[in-house]
């Protein structure tokens, strides 16, 4: 038992390979196999995917239902603070909203920052209270009323954690499928002693040898020699060359249906989380209206209602966030719809080539409307011509 114990202990350790762990830790995975991160990782893709895409987004300001561009547009749209850009501060506050469920942002001498964490306090009747609000090491004394900040949450169900939850099921898959992957590619053999080397007295030592030296320059080495002394004989059971490809599937396949789970928690094609190109085109507009459009829209129901006033609003002065800017526009594939929604009077030039990435002019014929002689109204309407 002891020399079997000498034997063992040695071979277990040499049978994790580096290539193998590079997968293994490509997929989130440790070393030993002990620790699953796929759950959390899904999670991070989709809640990056989310905030990128809103950051994209153009934050416009309407005065008498005109667009303005004052302070209320440079601090969403430029610098909300000194610290961050338009950019960073939407990413940071979108990220804390799909990993936290929640996410809150604050004012404080003119420019605004999103909490670190805080105190909720809910009532039935009254205003809900914020309170040991922090921001990087600083801890604000003040308590902030629900009307004096913003206050973003995504789901009634905490989606991360439900991810969380679900990938608690696939972590023994996981764990076995890894194994399996590790163990087909580790190189065994069998060391055969004949009785006459056992009794040589310097056995002990001999085995030793080959455990600690001769085994480990024989497997880690490209090319390397391993001597036998008399009595002894080595058998090859596999080497890397017999890893199957269900072994590496078991783990792909496992997670690939994590990063489903969170693709559907954040409403989310999983197409677009896993990275597939196919059909682009429908996917990205299932993943405006289902995903990105409410969020949106909760964070421009909040500022309207938190930073202008109900009188403001009615009369036209509010801010709307314009979230086409997320896909991209080719001009030449785009340009019999850039001509028609220009001849319609439904664009002007302006705008269009403000929507396509393009400086706009600021020249009358191009601010002005126009529509074509067939949608001249029957009635008699005063319409421009081109």
């Amino acid at each position: 038992m002891k020399l079997l114990e000498k034997i063992r202990r040695p071979r277990q350790k040499l049978e994790i390979k580096s290539q193998d762990t590079d997968l293994i830790s490509a997929l989130g995975l440790t070393d030993k196999v002990n620790k699953i991160l796929l759950g959390r990782f899904a999670v991070n893709c989709a809640a990056s995917l989310i905030a990128g895409l809103v950051a994209k987004c153009e934050f416009k300001t309407y005065k008498a239902r005109s667009p303005t561009k004052g302070d209320e547009y440079y601090l969403w749209n430029i610098r909300p603070n000194k610290s961050q850009n338009s950019t960073q501060f939407l990413q940071e506050l979108i990220f804390k909203l799909c990993t936290k469920n929640e996410a809150l942002i604050f004012e404080n001498g003119g420019e605004l920052f999103v909490a670190d964490s805080f105190t909720k306090k809910e009532y039935a009747t009254l205003e809900t209270v914020f309170s040991s609000v922090t921001r990087k090491t600083f801890i604000f004394s003040k308590t902030f009323r629900c009307s004096d900040v913003i206050y973003l949450r995504l789901n009634n169900e905490d989606a991360a954690r439900l991810v969380d939850s679900i990938q608690a099921g696939l972590d023994s898959l996981i764990n076995e499928a890894a194994e399996k992957y590790m163990s087909a590619g580790g190189e065994k053999i069998i060391l055969k002693i004949s009785s006459l080397a056992q009794g040589s007295s310097n056995f002990e030592e001999n085995v030793k040898k080959y455990m600690n030296e001769y085994f480990v320059t024989f497997f880690e080495k490209k090319k390397a020699v391993l001597p036998l002394f008399e009595g002894y004989s080595v058998d090859k059971i596999s080497n890397e060359s017999e890893k199957k490809s269900d072994e590496i599937k078991g783990i792909t396949d496992i997670y690939s249906q994590s990063m489903d789970v969170a693709a559907q928690a954040f409403k989310i094609p999983p197409a677009i989380l896993k990275g597939n190109i196919a059909d682009v085109s429908t996917l990205v507009d299932n993943l405006l209206t289902f995903c990105i459009d409410p969020i949106c829209d909760q964070l421009q129901e909040e500022i309207n209602g938190k930073r202008y006033t109900k009188q403001d609003v009615l009369s036209g002065d509010y801010m709307r966030i314009d979230t086409t800017a997320i896909k991209h526009i080719d001009i030449l594939s785009a340009a019999a719809n850039i001509d028609k929604l220009i001849a319609c009077g439904m664009y002007s030039v302006d705008e269009l080539r403000e929507k396509s990435g393009e400086a706009p002019l600021g020249t009358k014929h191009s601010t002005e409307y126009v529509r074509t002689k067939n949608y001249e109204s029957e009635l008699g309407g005063v319409n421009n011509e081109t």
